[in-house]
């Protein structure tokens, strides 16, 4: 069930928050529990932010998903403050609702940085083959600091639209259930196969699309 706060901001944007909780709960087919939604204003985000967070939010934080399924959204008003665009609002609250859908499939279990950023960010934002510098072995962003090393958000949603692409949404729902009873390593050969077989397809294919987005761009 979601808890959308009684007060005339967050009430103002209800169809947004509702919009995004039932394609998750589609797409997750999975039924998450409470979750309560606030959207602030940019002041009172940012005195939440810390005192959840014990640090300052980063330049470009407009959304996060706390303890106890609570989701703090910035005013869509105040996007542009925080170098976002209003239209990526509703993408904000799927990004952060999806934190919580995949907390609560795997808990108390947790996985890697990537895989929960990834398959967050591909349903939300999906994802950019032009934006992806760098290919990274995903063995190097497992942890905290190989992910605040390399930032690969788009990396990462590729990955997952990857997957999606070739073997189905319905696998990557698979993938991640079965993480809560076997090792990523074990979960992800028996959905997908050999990691590093497809590893290398996915390289292969992200360098396929953006020479195919370059070819048409010149045309």
């Amino acid at each position: 069930m979601i808890r959308i706060s009684k007060d005339k901001i967050t009430e103002d944007y209800s169809f947004s928050i509702l919009k995004s909780f039932k394609f998750l709960v589609d797409f997750f087919n999975f039924e998450p529990g409470d979750i309560s939604v606030k959207v602030l204003k940019l002041n009172d985000f940012e005195q939440t932010y810390e005192k959840e967070r014990g640090q300052k939010s980063a330049w470009f934080v407009v959304g996060f998903a706390a303890d106890n399924g609570r989701i703090f959204i910035l005013n869509k008003k105040d996007f542009e403050k925080k170098s976002h665009n209003e239209d990526e609002f509703e993408k904000v609250i799927t990004h952060e609702l999806c934190h919580i859908f995949i907390r609560r499939i795997l808990e108390p279990k947790q996985t890697y940085v990537w895989i929960q950023e990834g398959i967050c960010e591909y349903l939300s934002f999906g994802c950019n083959f032009n934006n992806i510098k760098n290919l990274i072995d995903f063995k190097q962003i497992e942890t905290e600091d190989g992910w605040d090393k390399n930032n690969p958000y788009q990396q990462c949603a590729a990955f997952f639209s990857f997957l999606s692409k070739i073997y189905g949404k319905k696998k990557v729902t698979d993938f991640l259930k079965s993480i809560k009873k076997n090792s990523e390593e074990e979960a992800f050969k028996k959905i997908f196969g050999d990691f590093r077989e497809v590893q290398e397809n996915f390289f292969k294919w992200v360098e396929n699309e953006k020479t195919s987005s370059s070819r048409n761009s010149m045309q």
